[in-house]
């Protein structure tokens, strides 16, 4: 799980440097559509969270106990 996060916190950042690149370009050339759209997926990918299917401490504690238990990602 240790690795699953890390993969996913390394992938976010990266598309992060991606998406306010294109940010800082639309700004650079006043291309307000532009503008508005990378500001919305940066919106977007800040609301996601790579801990969304850890739904309570309990359950990710019973599944990390269980041997049996399958990691869907």
């Amino acid at each position: 799980m240790k690795d699953y996060l890390e993969r996913s916190f390394d992938e976010r950042a990266h598309n992060f440097g991606k998406l306010f690149a294109i940010v800082d370009d639309a700004l650079d050339t006043h291309n307000m559509t532009a503008l508005a759209l990378g500001l919305e997926s940066v919106v977007q990918l800040a609301t996601s969270s790579p801990f969304k299917d850890l739904r309570t401490v309990e359950e990710t504690a019973a599944a990390l106990s269980n041997p049996d238990h399958e990691w869907d990602f």
